[in-house]
Formats: structure tokens, sequence, C-alpha cells
């Protein structure tokens, strides 16, 4: 019973897929209506202590279900943005109605959508790292399981990970840093991968390759049966999720700098590398992101099998209001730089290359 709330996620597909079916586009509104209702309970409903996973990893009998759970967000994602498709394409609508609809759409994704993509890209089967590419995919970001795996997970918290953002950066300049570096890390990484190989860089194994080939099918796919509109919302909502998703890195690693040891090399990843949020509710749809310092800890835990670490930094809210939060950078600096000021000054000096005006 603990487990359910982690099914709520799946209420936001199952409500546009009703509407759909019943002529009514009200379900396209729920995303940002859900961000708000999130951001207001995360205020009220406030988590338990430490060590408060639900389950030890893989001990339940029913764990096959919770896997399963994550896997039908694929057919469940879809569905959104089919129904996303099938709207603006249909009758004629105002470019405010379709807007709203792609924002709508790009909101599931980013705060939906990634988690369960997330949480299968580190899938110890193979079939779930494919289901975690084809998720992003969907998103038109599917370089980013290579960068994250390869690139972030090895690099956090140094000034080489794109995704760590600086102290003093803005959410604004942040996110097109963050893409940007994100997909040349990305090519590098593979590139260097397939050379090893003796092939070269453009083969098609290439993951970063294939998941561009991947993309040009699709986007023809769209455009050959919704047209030119098609692919337009299908590239809105893509940015937004996008942007919903590097925001999320954006809060997650904020000002956070590893120590070097006496030889030069960044020391291991360690529980303050990573801001953490123990609300309930937010994690509850963000499939614990909350906890990502146990993540980072030990990146093959099971969402469900995640802890509340006793020396992780923790954020004055949950994800969904510091979201907010970031959108306004003088409030955010207001708030954020003198915890992390606070916890510079308890492990040591920052990385000059991780100051920024």
């Amino acid at each position: 019973m603990n487990g359910l709330p982690y099914l709520l996620p799946y209420c936001v597909p199952l409500a546009v897929a009703v509407a759909w079916r019943s002529g009514d586009l009200w379900a396209f509104r729920l995303a940002p209506w859900i961000f708000l209702a999130v951001t207001v309970l995360d205020t009220f409903v406030r988590g338990r202590g430490p060590g408060d996973s639900e389950i030890a990893a893989d001990a339940t009998p029913h764990g096959i279900f919770w896997r399963l759970a994550i896997w039908m967000w694929l057919p469940a994602q879809a569905a959104v943005v089919l129904c996303g498709l099938l709207a603006v394409s249909g009758p004629a609508r105002g470019r405010l109605e379709i807007v709203t609809i792609a924002v709508s759409v790009g909101m599931t994704g980013g705060m939906l959508n990634v988690p369960a993509a997330h949480e299968l890209m580190h899938g110890r089967r193979r079939v779930e790292r494919l289901l975690g590419e084809m998720l992003m995919l969907l998103m038109s970001y599917p370089h980013f399981c290579v960068e994250h795996l390869h690139g972030h997970h090895v690099r956090v918290a140094t000034p080489h990970d794109p995704a760590t953002a600086r102290i003093g950066e803005s959410l604004y300049a942040f996110v097109p840093r963050s893409i940007v570096g994100g997909l040349r890390s990305a090519w590098t990484l593979e590139a260097a991968r397939i050379r090893k190989q003796q092939r070269a860089p453009l083969h098609p194994s290439n993951r970063v390759v294939r998941g561009a080939i991947e993309l040009a099918v699709l986007y023809a796919a769209i455009g050959f049966v919704f047209g030119a509109l098609g692919i337009l919302f299908f590239a809105l909502q893509s940015l937004i999720a996008i942007s919903i998703l590097e925001s999320i890195n954006y809060i997650q690693h904020y000002g956070l700098v590893r120590r070097k040891n006496v030889d030069g090399r960044y020391a291991r990843v360690t529980p303050s590398d990573s801001w953490n949020s123990s609300h309930p509710v937010s994690n509850w749809f963000l499939l614990n992101l909350g906890r990502h310092s146990d993540h980072h800890c030990d990146a093959g835990k099971d969402y469900r099998s995640l802890d509340r670490l006793t020396a992780a930094p923790q954020l004055p809210t949950g994800l969904f209001g510091m979201f907010v939060l970031a959108l306004f950078p003088p409030l955010w600096r207001q708030i954020m730089d003198p915890l992390v000021a606070r916890l510079r000054e308890e492990s040591g000096p920052a990385t000059p290359a991780l100051v920024t005006g």
C-alpha cells in the first residue's frame, strides 16, 4: 500500500485519454494545475526522518509490479503526445489554444516522463534502458541517456559537468549552457567509445548517431501524418519538457563542488554533492528524485528503496516549489546562496571554476 502514491502520475494520461474520448480538451490544462497543487501540498505534507525508504532494494515479492509500473509509462506518454497531436491537427484552433496544449503536454513530459525515463535508463535490464531511450525520444532528447549515465554521474559537482550549475548562475543562463554542453559531452563520450572499437565516429553503433537517426525518422513520420503544424507542436512540447529536465538538474546541484584529493583528483561522490528534498508529494510524482544524494551514491538502487540521507543538504521546499523559485533569480540567490556558502564553510573552499558573478 505504501507504494500506491507512486501511481499518482498515471492520473494525468488517464484524464487526457478520457477527455479526448469525450471530445473535451479540459485535461490538457491539468499539468499546470497539478504543478501548482503539488507545490502547495509540499508546504503542508512533510516527510519522515532519515532512512525512510518504503522497501529494501529488491526485497519485495511484488517488485515486478513496480517495475512494470515504470515500463507502462512509455505507452502512457506516447498516448498523451498522440492526443496532443490529434488535438492540434483537428478542427481549426487558435494559436493560443495550440500553445496551451503544447505547454501542457511538455509539462507532462518534463514532470512525469523524465522521472520514469531516468529510472529506466539506470535499469539493470537492456530492455529497460531501451525503454528509457524511447521515452527520451518522445521529448527529442535521446542523447541525454549517454550524457547522464557516463558523463553526469562521473563528473557531477565539478567544473567539467555541464549539468552542475555554478553559484550565481541563473536558471536562464544555465539551461542553454547545459543543453549545448550535454550534447557536446555525449558526442565526445560516444566518439571515444567508437574509436576504441576501431570504427569511425559516425558509425551507426554510435548511440548519439542512432538517436539522431531515430529522431529524424520520428519527425518525418509526424510531418507525414500531421503536417508542419504537427512538427511545430512536437518541437515545442519537447523544448518545454527539456527545459523542465534541465531545471531539475539546476536545482539538484546548484553551487555544489566536490573537493580535490592531494593528488589533484576529485574526491568520490558523497551525499553532500546533491541537494535533496524530503517532501513526499513531490517525490511521489517524481519517483523519489528528491532523494538525489542516495541515487548518486548508489545509482543502481530502485526508486522505492532510495533513502533520505542524514548528510545530504536539504532544499527549503519540494522540487516543484524550487522550480518556481528558480524562475526568479534574485529571490533564488537570496535564499540559496547563503545555504551554499554555509555548506562550503563546513567542507572547505569552493573551486573557483564553479563560481560566477
